[in-house]
C-alpha cells in the first residue's frame, strides 16, 4: 500500500511541481530558512524572541543527536536500513533532487520541519494555516521526490512534534529560571 502512495505522489505534478519540490527539499536552503527566521524572532520579538529561538536550538540539537546520530549513524551499524523508495523501484518511482543513499526513516526533513513549526506556532498561533500547509507541502515534496514512505513522513513529522514540545518545556523553563536570578 505504502509504495502504491508514493507511487501516486511521485507521479502527481511530474515536470511541473519537481523544481519546486527540490528546491523546498534542499537541506542548505531549509537550514537556512530556519536559521534565518529563528535569528530575526530573536532580534525582533521583544517579548518571547530568546525563548523561541532557545527552543528551536533545543529542537535542533534533539533532531541531529537522535534523527541523525541514532537513526542514521548508530541503528543502520546494527540493523539493515530502510531503502529509500527510488533505490527499491527504480523502474517505477522517480528520483527528483539530490538522491540521499541513507536510511528512510524517519524522515529528517519531516523531523526538522514539523518542529520549527511546531515552535513557532506554538508562540504565533495566527500562522497555524501557513504552517499546516507548509508542512502538508513537505510531506508531498518528499513523498514526491522518491525519498519517503508515508510511514517514513509519519514518524519524521511524530519526532519533530516531539522535539518541538521539549524544547519549547525547556526553554520556558530556562526562562523561569532567569526570572528568578
Amino acid at each position: 500500500m505504502e509504495l502504491q502512495i508514493v507511487k501516486f505522489f511521485n507521479r502527481l505534478g511530474r515536470g511541473s511541481m519537481d523544481a519546486l519540490t527540490k528546491i523546498v527539499s534542499h537541506i542548505f536552503l531549509l537550514a537556512a530558512v530556519w536559521a534565518t527566521v529563528g535569528t530575526w524572532i530573536l532580534f525582533f520579538d521583544r517579548a518571547s524572541g530568546r525563548e523561541i529561538f532557545v527552543a528551536m536550538a533545543i529542537a535542533s540539537i534533539l533532531h541531529f543527536v537522535i534523527g541523525e546520530g541514532v537513526f542514521k549513524i548508530f541503528l543502520p551499524k546494527y540493523f539493515p536500513v530502510r531503502k529509500r523508495p527510488y533505490i527499491l523501484y527504480p523502474d517505477e518511482i522517480k528520483a527528483i533532487g539530490r538522491e540521499h543513499r541513507d536510511s528512510s526513516f524517519p524522515s529528517s526533513h519531516m523531523s526538522t520541519t514539523a518542529a520549527m513549526l511546531m515552535i513557532i506556532t506554538y508562540f504565533y498561533i495566527f500562522i497555524w494555516p501557513i504552517s499546516s500547509i507548509f508542512l502538508i507541502f513537505m510531506a508531498y515534496a518528499r513523498m514526491h521526490n522518491g525519498m519517503h514512505y508515508p510511514s517514513d513522513i509519519v514518524a519524521g513529522t511524530a519526532l519533530g512534534m516531539l522535539y518541538g514540545l521539549i524544547g519549547i518545556y525547556y526553554a520556558k523553563m530556562m526562562t523561569i529560571f532567569f526570572i528568578f536570578l
